[in-house]
This record gives C-alpha cells, structure tokens and sequence, in this order.
C-alpha cells in the first residue's frame, strides 16, 4: 500500500496527557485569564477598546460532584472560526510577540489538568446567541476523533459580548484543593502579584476578580524615589533607579518563533515562515523595599505586562567565576534582603509554563549586562578583576545600599535609608498593603529613621535603646563634625489642656515625638489594641503629675488612642532593668487587666497579660542565646569588612601575610568552604578578614588600631590623641585600645559559645557582654 502523505492528527488521548503536566492551579486559570487580557488587547489595538474590561472568575467552595470553575470575561467575543482555533491543540491565534499567550497548548493544558469537560461559549455584540462547543476528554477518547458539535444558548441582551470557560467534572484531588478557603486566598496573592503591572496599567486596567471579591495588586513598597544619598562618585543613587534602553530591532518568524538578526529570511526557511520586525526596548526599575526581609524581596520579570518570574534573585549572583557567587545579600547576618525592582523583558522567549524566561535566549544576557552590569557587584572584586565601575542601575543601587544597616558606630541610618527596629518596619508594610492612607507614603519609615539617626549623634536621649536615658558617653565615641544640630520641631506637639499662669496666658509644653513607641500596641492572644502616640516631655510639663516619670492618658475614647508622656531625665529610666518601653507595655498590661477583671475575674492575671506583651513588643530586652550569638558576630564580622575601604591591593596583601600561619590556612578554608574561586581575589579585595575566625579578628584590630579608630571605623581619637608628650600619648592610646579589647573579648567569648553554653552561664555575665557588643557595634538591636 501506498499513500502521498500521512495523517498525523494526535490520538484524542493526548488532550488527557496533556492534563498530567503538573501545572498549579493558579497558573491554570492564569492561562485562561491571559486569554482574556490578549482579547482586551487586541480590541484596544483595532481601535476599539472594551469599556470597563473585567475578568470574573469562580471557583467551587465545596467538595461536591457537581462541582465547577468559570472564568468570564466581557472582551469582544469570537466568530467562529477564532472559537474552533482557540481550543485547537497545538494552534495558536496570538502573536508571541505582542500578546501574553505562547502557544495553542496552553489552553488544553489549564483545562485538562483540573476536570474531563470544558465548555467554552462566546458572543459578539448583535449576535442574537451564544455559540459554544464542549470537549469531553472521556468521549473524544471513546470515539476517537476530535470532531465536536456547535453549541447554543439563548442571549437576553443582544449589546452583551464576551467568552465564557466553564470546566466541569473537576478531578477529585481538585475538589478537595478549591474546597478549602485558604486556598482561594493563596490563588488570589498570586494573581495579585502576576498580573499586578496589568491591574495598575493606565493603559490596560482591568478588574479581576474571584468568587465576587476584586483583586487588588500587589504593590511594590519601596522608598519614596525622590529620596537618595550620594556614591563614591560623587553622583546620587536614588531610592529607585528606573532604565529606558531602546534595543536594535529584530526579525522574527510568526511560524517558528524564532528571532534572528540578518536578512528577511527565517532560518528554518519554511514556505509558511511569516517573518516580522520587532522593536525591542528594556525598561523598568530597581530600588529599595523599605523593610528586609529573608524571602520577600527580589525583582520581577515580566512579558508584555504579566509577571512571569516573582522576585527573582538571579541578578544578585556573579556567574563569571568558576562557581555562581552570591553577591547579595552578604552584609547582613540573617541574610534578608531589600533590592527589588521590576524588568520588562518582553523579547525574551519564556517556558510552555511561563514561570521561566529561557536562559539561552541572547536576549537574557543582554538584559543582565543592562541592569546588573558586566562584572561583579563587589567593586573591590571587580576592580582586582580588571573591570571598570559600572553605570548599570542594580550595580549603583549596590554601592550605595547593599547594607542594610550602617557601618561604624557613628554610621548613620539616613545614608543607608533602612529602619533600625524591622518587625516595626514589616507591621507598617503591612498597612501599606491594605490601603491606611497614613502609610501610603514612606514619611513613617523615614521618621524612624532620623529618630535613629538623632540618637546616634546624641541629640535626643535614646542612645541606648527606644527612649531610654543616655548614659555617659566615653570620649571620642562622637564625631563632632558629624553631630547634627539639635531637632526643632521634629513632632507634631500635642497642645495640653489651657494651664494659665498669673497673667491668664497659656504655654505649651514642649514635646517631642518619639515615633519607635507611638504605634498600635495588640495583644497576642486577646482582642484588645491600643493606639499610643509617645512623646518625650520635661518634668514640668502640665500633664505629667508631680515626679511622676510618665503618665498615660486617653486622648481620643473614639479610636482608643492614648498618649503617654515620659521625663528621659527621670531617675527610674537610668536603669539597666527599666526603660520607656517597659513603662509602656506595664501601663497597657494593667489597662487589659483591669478591663478583663469586669469581663471575666477569674481570667485575668496580671503577670500573664504583661508577659505576652513583652514578648511580642520588647525585643531589645530579651536574653535570647541565639539572638545574642548572631548579634555578636555580626558585630564582629562588621569590623572586619570594615578595612576593605582601607586601601589597595598592595596594602591588603601586606596585611594578610602579617597575619599567622595559622590564621591564614583558616581563613583559605573558609573561602574555599563558601565555593568562591581563588582566595587571592578576596585577599586583593580586602574583604579576607571577613572570613577569619573572631579570636583572629580581635588580634587583627589590637595589631592594627590605626585602620579602625580615628573615624575608621569607630569616631574614638586613637591616632590623633596629642597631648604633647610622646610618652603620654603613648599611654592615652593604649588605655583607648585595652577599653576597646575588653568589649572584643566579650564579643569573642559571645560569638564563640553555643545556645546551650549561655543557657548555663550567669545572667549577669551575658548582660555585661552584650552591653559590651552594643558599645563595639552600629545596631542596638538584637
């Protein structure tokens, strides 16, 4: 027998396999929603936008038989020849290029993977019904052909268009997945986050919207883009450093979606090859979230609006070597980070799953040259490497925020725009997220931060935690070319009740607003929140009774919020035991009991309540032993990093080779033990004391005080100290020097011993050290 040609239509089981490829639910219906947008698009482009475009989507709440998932849109409708390609295996209608559908399989791989039958009805404005067709994957299987019947259904409102995708008889680990609601709400932080620069596009706003609830996008939350701090080349690095490249064009091949630079010819040279140009541009932005945070954060990569990989971190490893380096986040010891950004990457090709753009694509090395720039982040690693400084934004971003708290004890917390106290940073984010206007902008964040920032310089007494009372400075621990002027009218001042003197005048007390405490106080357990608004008073100020060191009172009943007014200057508060915070949550303790004692007396215990709020609200006071091992090698490793600024290549290989024997075998091992390729480029680079062992890096500073005081590191006069006798400057250093070896000690004894150790140690040993830490370090907090 002999035939022309051969019938290679699939067998019907295919579309069944086709519904074995493990795709997530949210990315099923994100398929068809993505049908919907191209639809939206594409009306827009033919010069007839959809007025109000929405996509309804609704997904089963129980796990019954008659179960069922719909997606409905209000786009233009389809005739029928769009209707028969639509659902054809392996066709595709969309251009590649332009539109958010890849290929014809995506459609048949949504549906196949959550139920056995689809029902797919479209109309058009003035058609008089709905046409639709119903795939049974059971039956094509049965009959063995893909031929299906046209479908109608009346149509009430003949103005009505749009297309309907109903999946029924939904597999039964499907019905059990849409039957629990906390599966809704994690599909609907997805399609939040995917489709977020669609939802927020002034040119293509759709609603969405899931079992009768609108999703609102995910918004970025990053620092206001105004806002900024200068770079080693003396130029600003913004907050959010946006790009615009306009990219030489492209041809492309519709058929084979294939791109190639050259002649009008597709290299598969096919006689059905449709070849285009496509205009190519790279833009978007990378900044600053205005929280850290170990997972949440990254840039995204999007394709023609729709977000195909979420918080990328691709871009913060350096492939050039041997072994993939992270670069970022390393200068933070729980490695949390804070770059984001967005990338829209629309000529790259992406995975039939669109959860990847496709690495060997030319068009993704040359977005990462773009954006991360040709050599390392690192610039004492470039540098040695032979590479220039770089304009690209993430590499700028890098320079100047890759910490995400300052550096040196007079560091300031403006120059790195990060908030000292973090869990209050994350609380405010999470306002921002649900639209209180009062968290909109970064004013928040930015307050605590120059609160840090005043406490730091001295001009306000919390130098040693929110609030509390200084204590005497050592000498030299201030920089005074630093120290800001004192703070006028750094808080709204709350004016007191009218307080007349003999002539009948009223004077307003002065008052400063200590944003660290101000904020909504929760209990953890119990359904009671409290509004405080804190300020920072002087003794005589007329709502703060006779010596009292504070006082909280009602100032709004409506919305709960109190005012507590506290004397810094008080004697209670120079304690090691008692600080503002603790009078705080010792007064909102006694408000919960007292108002649980009327509700139910036999549940309200003092002690109890006041201890649920410490352990939600006073971090900086707890004795935790893995909190105060990593803070006090985190202390340490940020001495160390601190000489990569130093000097050069020479000096640092001087300075290493100074160093034992056996600190440097140690330190190789460590290099090597990380996969980073050669040890000489972090010798050369300065960074090697980083990965000393803590005993090692004490000697260091001991037998190299000049790299570390005098500014360096700590403001401490070292160096400088003269006071006209060599013999008593001699003295007057080494007395500076054993002071600050006697905190290294503590902080060596503490980075060295495990949990288990501090649990049996004394109390009051572990207090002296970690005070010993704070004093070495530039966070307080543990």
């Amino acid at each position: 027998m002999t035939t022309a040609e051969f019938d290679l239509t699939p067998d019907p089981r295919v579309l069944q396999i086709l519904g074995e490829i493990n795709l997530d639910q949210w990315k099923c219906l994100a398929e068809l929603i993505d049908n919907s947008v191209d639809a939206f698009i594409n009306a827009r482009r033919d010069e007839v936008p959809v007025a109000a475009p929405s996509v309804v989507i609704s997904l089963p709440t129980q796990d019954r038989e008659d179960a069922s998932i719909s997606v409905r849109d209000n786009g233009p409708g389809m005739t029928l020849e769009q209707l028969e390609r639509a659902v054809r295996a392996g066709w595709s209608g969309n251009n590649p290029v332009d539109n958010l559908g890849l290929f014809g399989m995506g459609f048949n791989i949504a549906t196949a993977r959550l139920g056995m039958v689809t029902e797919v009805y479209t109309t058009r404005a003035g058609d008089n019904e709905w046409t639709g067709l119903r795939i049974d994957l059971t039956e094509l299987r049965r009959t063995r052909t893909y031929l299906t019947p046209r479908l109608a259904r009346p149509k009430h409102d003949p103005a009505a268009h749009g297309t309907e995708i109903k999946i029924l008889r939904l597999k039964a680990d499907q019905r059990v997945f849409f039957s629990k609601g906390a599966n809704h709400n994690k599909i609907r932080r997805q399609l939040a986050r995917v489709y977020a620069p669609l939802l927020l596009s002034k040119d293509l706003a759709f609603s969405l919207q899931l079992n009768a609830q609108n999703i609102q996008a995910k918004r970025p939350c990053h620092w206001d883009p105004d806002r900024s701090v200068l770079s080693g080349d003396g130029k600003p690095v913004h907050a959010v450093e946006p790009f615009d490249f306009e990219l030489p064009a492209r041809n492309y091949c519709l058929t084979c979606m294939l791109s190639f630079h050259g002649p009008q010819t597709c290299p598969t040279a096919g006689p059905e090859c449709q070849i285009i140009e496509i205009k190519r541009r790279l833009h978007g932005w990378v900044g600053l979230q205005r929280y850290v945070h170990e997972e949440d954060f990254g840039i995204d990569i999007i394709r023609n609006g729709r977000v195909i990989e979420v918080q990328n971190k691709d871009l913060f490893v350096w492939n050039g070597d041997e072994r993939p380096e992270r670069e970022y986040p390393i200068d933070d010891p729980r490695n949390r980070g804070r770059f984001i950004g967005e990338i829209h990457l629309d000529h790259c090709r992406v995975s039939y799953t669109k959860d990847r753009f496709e690495r060997d694509d030319t068009s993704w090395a040359e977005m990462v040259s773009l954006v991360r720039g040709e050599g390392p982040l690192q610039p004492q690693k470039a540098k040695a490497l032979g590479y220039e400084p770089q304009i690209a934004p993430l590499y700028r971003l890098f320079q100047a925020f890759r910490r995400s708290s300052p550096q040196g004890k007079t560091g300031r917390w403006s120059r790195v725009l990060a908030v000292k106290n973090n869990e209050r940073a994350i609380e405010m984010a999470d306002l921002f997220h649900k639209g209180d206007p009062d968290y909109q902008t970064d004013e928040k964040w930015y307050e605590l931060v120059e609160e840090e920032d005043r406490a730091v310089v001295g001009a306000t007494p919390t130098a040693t935690g929110p609030g509390s009372a200084s204590p005497a400075v050592p000498d030299g621990f201030l920089d005074d070319d630093n120290i800001a002027p004192a703070p006028t009218g750094t808080g709204p001042e709350v004016p007191p009740p009218a307080a007349g003197d003999a002539g009948g005048t009223s004077v307003a007390p002065t008052r400063q607003k200590l944003h660290e405490l101000s904020r909504v106080y929760k209990h953890p357990l119990l359904k009671v929140e409290f509004t405080v608004e804190a300020f920072m008073v002087t003794a005589n100020d007329p709502d703060l009774p006779r010596k009292a060191p504070w006082v909280l009172k009602i100032e709004d009943p409506g919305t709960r919020t109190f005012l507590f007014l506290f004397d810094p200057d008080h004697p209670v508060f120079r304690s090691v035991t008692m600080t503002p915070m603790d009078a705080v949550l010792a007064e909102l303790a006694f408000k919960t009991y007292e108002f649980l004692k009327e509700a139910s007396p036999d549940s309200a215990v003092f002690a109890t309540i006041l201890s649920d709020f410490r352990g939600e609200y006073a971090d900086d006071s707890k004795l935790d032993p893995k909190g105060i091992i990593a803070f006090a090698d985190k202390a340490l490793r940020e001495i160390a990093q601190s000489i990569d600024v130093a000097g050069d290549a020479g000096l640092f290989n001087i300075l290493f080779a100074e160093l034992p024997q056996s600190a440097q075998e140690k330190i190789r091992r460590k290099i090597a033990s990380v996969g980073i390729s050669g040890a000489q480029v972090v010798i050369d680079s300065g960074e090697f004391l980083a990965y000393a062992e803590v005993s090692d890096i004490r000697h260091f500073v001991r037998s190299h005080p000049a790299l570390f005081f005098d500014g360096k590191f700590w403001a401490q006069p070292y160096s400088s100290l003269e006071y006209g006798d060599a013999k008593v400057n001699e003295e007057a250093r080494e007395r500076v020097l054993e002071r600050y070896d006697s905190y290294l000690a503590d902080a060596v004894w503490l980075a060295s011993q495990s949990p288990r150790d501090l649990d049996r140690c004394d109390r009051d040993e572990i207090i002296r050290a970690t005070l010993s830490v704070r004093l070495l370090g530039q966070d307080g907090s543990l």
